[in-house]
């Protein structure tokens, strides 16, 4: 139970997370070890102390019931009570602010459209902390200054239009305000892409991220998701690793067609193992084994290892069907991946446009970039994109920060399952085209390219020799 509930805890702070660390540490193992014994106690004693103060109203109560005395004013009480909250919660609100509001802050922002995006965020905040400071402050004095008094009678305010017009026109002339700014601004971000940007596919899947730049024909290869497999993760149309998977999906159907030939003896041979496990009471003796025989043994008889044979077969075979189709157009495979390179980190020229095309492969993953104020879900079967220019290099972030250590990453800012915590990607902005060329050459193609070798070949002569051409493909 406690495991689960860290769990969920750390899933929940997992955005806070990312923003307080540049690496982020798994959960830890429950342990009582871990946790601040002194801060525990004292939160008991406060709480402790609460509950005494509140036992003893209930008793100044009692005694009024009881005697038909007046002990304590308790409106007084409540009035003064909420002069008390409202200044503690406003001490507690500014320190907040103060301690642990840098950790909330990004900093300054890395990209061109960050600027922007920081100016909206900071008036949507500024506007609405004011509002909220100011209505608390007058929500709790109304408790105290009207509070109640036998010697006052209360005023009956049924209605008034100059009142209702006033709280009606102002938020909403403020709200539409602070959404139009917001639509604008998104709509610049996303839809004015300048057209020389750089396009780089970022996959995304259970958990990690890869990337896939183009090569020296300056675009990117087609892909599909049917085309996934494991020496194919991101689905790229090769026709080397797509002839591959078509090759293995055949010969895994013909297992499993031999499997579903043989299900009859396979179904009579559990059935026996597991009559002679209950008559001799090995079921008792290996449980963990009478356990995998049971299900099997289960499967069986009532039909379902067969309906999942079946399945399996189905499926495989829509998987060919649906890479037949694809195959026919020719246009598809047109050899323009076969230079992609596919690569575990992300670098980038410092002020040149990019659009990231994002893509998943299992569930809902959502690519985050702090620094870069980029956010954007990626979605199974829906590509998504995000452009952008990088306006500051690492090593003047390293600088601006003073950690002499730090780096972007790419997170995943979506709930992705039990390893989401540790999703991420290094992001390295380079000053120059020639460090990212240099970068880039150093990463492998998807096909190894096919260079000519210049051997020499004997003749008939002992001092003659001719040149010969070798072709080795390079591996």
């Amino acid at each position: 139970m406690f495991k689960k509930s860290l769990a969920v805890l750390s899933f929940i702070l997992a955005p806070l997370m990312l923003l307080a660390a540049d690496v982020i540490e798994p959960p830890k193992e429950f342990s009582f070890a871990n946790y601040d014994w002194i801060t525990i106690m004292i939160v008991v004693l406060v709480l402790l102390i609460v509950l005494v103060i509140a036992r003893a109203f209930d008793i100044g109560a009692l005694t009024e019931k009881l005697s038909g005395k007046k002990v304590v004013s308790w409106n007084n009480v409540n009035a003064w009570m909420a002069i008390i909250f409202i200044v503690a919660g406003l001490i507690g609100v500014f320190y907040e602010l103060q301690v642990h509001g840098p950790l909330l802050m990004l900093g300054n922002s890395a990209s061109l459209h960050g600027e922007t995006y920081d100016s909206m965020f900071y008036i949507t905040f500024g506007f609405t902390f004011f509002v909220f400071v100011v209505m608390e402050i007058l929500l709790f004095y109304f408790m105290f200054r009207y509070r109640y008094n036998e010697n006052r009678k209360a005023l009956y305010y049924f209605h008034n239009n100059k009142l209702e017009i006033i709280w009606t026109i102002v938020p909403s002339i403020v709200l539409t305000f602070l959404v139009l700014r917001g639509f604008t601004t998104w709509s610049k971000i996303t839809t004015e892409i300048p057209k020389e940007s750089q396009e780089i596919e970022v996959f995304a899947y259970q958990f990690g991220w890869k990337a896939r730049y183009a090569g020296n024909d300056g675009s990117l290869g087609n892909q599909n998701f049917n085309f996934i497999s494991g020496s194919n993760p991101l689905g790229v149309a090769e026709e080397g690793q797509v002839t591959e998977l078509v090759t293995e999906l055949k010969n895994e159907i013909v297992k499993l067609e031999a499997l579903q030939a043989s299900a009859p003896d396979s179904i009579n041979a559990w059935k026996g193992a597991y009559d002679r496990f209950v008559a001799t009471g090995l079921d008792r003796t290996f449980p963990e084994d009478f356990k995998t025989l049971k299900n099997k043994h289960n499967d069986g008889i009532s039909g379902a290892y067969v309906r999942t044979l079946i399945k399996d077969i189905g499926r495989k075979r829509t998987a060919l069907n649906r890479i037949a189709e694809y195959r026919k157009d020719v246009d598809f495979f047109d050899g323009t991946a076969n230079d992609d390179k596919v690569t575990t980190e992300i670098v980038l020229v410092k002020n040149k446009p990019y659009i990231f095309k994002f893509r998943a492969r299992d569930v809902i993953h959502s690519a985050y970039m702090p620094d870069f104020r980029v956010q954007m879900n990626c979605v199974p079967g829906m590509p998504t994109q995000f452009a952008f220019t990088p306006t500051m290099t690492t090593a003047d972030a390293r600088q601006i920060k003073n950690k002499p250590e730090y780096d972007y990453y790419l997170f995943c800012n979506k709930i992705c399952g039990a390893a989401h915590y540790n999703m991420k990607i290094k992001v390295t902005v380079v000053d120059s085209d020639a460090e990212y060329n240099t970068w880039l050459a150093s990463q492998a193609p998807l096909v190894a390219p096919v260079v000519v070798e210049q051997v020499p070949a004997k003749t008939d002569s002992k001092n003659d020799t001719t040149a010969a051409v070798k072709t080795v493909a390079m591996n």
